[in-house]
């Protein structure tokens, strides 16, 4: 999964809610980014939700998190910038 996939899919499981809250702090530009993933988004199977979570508390996430601390998280995947759908390589000089 990209890290956009990964995103729509953490808002997903959090459920409307919470997702409402944290996409209220997001600028217009990563909403539409995460709306369009999230759209494409039929059934995540429970591997996946597990996978995509598990992911999630690795990078620090914890359910008692106000939406501010949850979106600092999920910028994670996107290197702490805001959320966009471009790949970010690292490079190595050697």
């Amino acid at each position: 999964m990209t890290s956009l996939q990964k995103a729509a899919a953490f808002l997903f499981i959090i459920g409307l809610e919470k997702a409402g809250k944290i996409m209220a702090l997001m600028d217009s530009d990563e909403i539409k980014k995460v709306l369009n993933e999230f759209n494409k988004i039929a059934e995540l199977s429970p591997t996946i939700q597990e996978s995509v979570w598990q992911e999630f508390v690795e990078l620090g996430y914890d359910t008692e998190m106000n939406p501010v601390e949850a979106l600092w998280v999920l910028r994670q995947l996107f290197g702490g910038s805001k959320i966009n759908d471009t790949l970010r390589r690292k490079f190595t000089l050697l």
